[in-house]
């Protein structure tokens, strides 16, 4: 859900908590200008002053701060009635009214007003957010087709061109599960590990190829479009929980915004998964 920005439609929701909570006149003034953001940076005394005039109004009290601080009591009673935990707080209560009003009854009024829009998550976001969780590695990356396995620490291509034959390679630290994701220079994502190209998901560790062995393919052939090639790999002990992870018998899958954000959820709990990216240009 997108929340709108609070201080957009502040007095708004101030106004109608006053409904809300049923305050009227001085109670109004009190709670209105006291938790207005305008005045977070003024006690209660200096506001109580600014705001003299309506509060002694129509009254035989001269002291404001008083007539104001009564006020605030009988407000934290209600605000306490209505769900706002002061936890025993005497002192700058308001602080804690603004905090429970702003991040807990906003949203809610909010939605009310039809002011809340559903956010649409891209898969491009959703890849992002992979990214973040991933650390750039050197120990991953294609190989143009015909040579041979390349040694740990040695290079890989970082231009291939459009047509050329390829294999990717990956030196696994220690054994477990391989899921090699791709976002192509199309702008689709596919899932490269397990697929027909990877069908053994468990791998020791080592340099792992793609295509495998038992692949009846030998290599990728560059396609596409000329930009940046951006490889994800995801090494676990255990088999990924996740609905739609490949047997690795058919095509590459093609990954949607769910297959991501499934991934994102499953990384987000997860304690024993390595994440790595790497990246090379294709040219003409």
């Amino acid at each position: 859900m997108n929340i709108p920005k609070y201080k957009d439609y502040e007095k708004d929701f101030l106004n109608a908590m006053v409904t809300r909570f049923c305050f009227s006149g001085k109670r109004e003034v009190a709670f209105v200008e006291r938790l207005l953001e305008v005045h977070i940076n003024l006690d209660d005394q200096e506001l109580a002053k600014d705001l003299e005039p309506n509060l002694i109004k129509g009254t035989k009290a001269e002291n404001a701060v008083t007539i104001f601080r009564d006020h605030w009591i009988a407000i934290c009673h209600k605000l306490a009635e209505e769900g706002c935990d002061f936890n025993g707080t005497t002192k700058y209560r308001w602080r804690i009214a603004k905090r429970w009003l702003r991040e807990d009854i906003f949203p809610q009024w909010a939605r009310e007003q039809g002011l809340v829009e559903n956010l649409v998550i891209t898969a491009d976001e959703f890849w992002r957010q992979i990214l973040e969780k991933a650390v750039p590695t050197n120990k991953m990356g294609p190989v143009l087709a015909g040579v041979g396995v390349l040694d740990i620490g040695s290079g890989y291509e970082e231009c291939v061109r459009l047509g050329s034959y390829i294999r990717f390679e990956v030196n696994l630290e220690k054994a477990g599960y391989l899921l090699l994701l791709e976002k192509g220079t199309t702008g689709r994502f596919w899932c490269l590990c397990p697929s027909g190209y990877a069908p053994q998901q468990y791998l020791p560790a080592g340099v792992a190829v793609l295509p495998q062995p038992n692949s009846p393919k030998k290599s990728f052939k560059v396609t596409g479009d000329i930009g940046l090639e951006q490889i994800v790999a995801v090494i676990s002990k255990d088999k990924p929980i996740l609905d739609w992870f490949p047997e690795g018998i058919n095509a590459p899958l093609q990954l949607q915004e769910n297959h991501l954000k499934q991934l994102i959820e499953y990384l987000d709990r997860s304690r024993d998964c390595q994440v790595l990216y790497t990246e090379y240009t294709v040219t003409a």
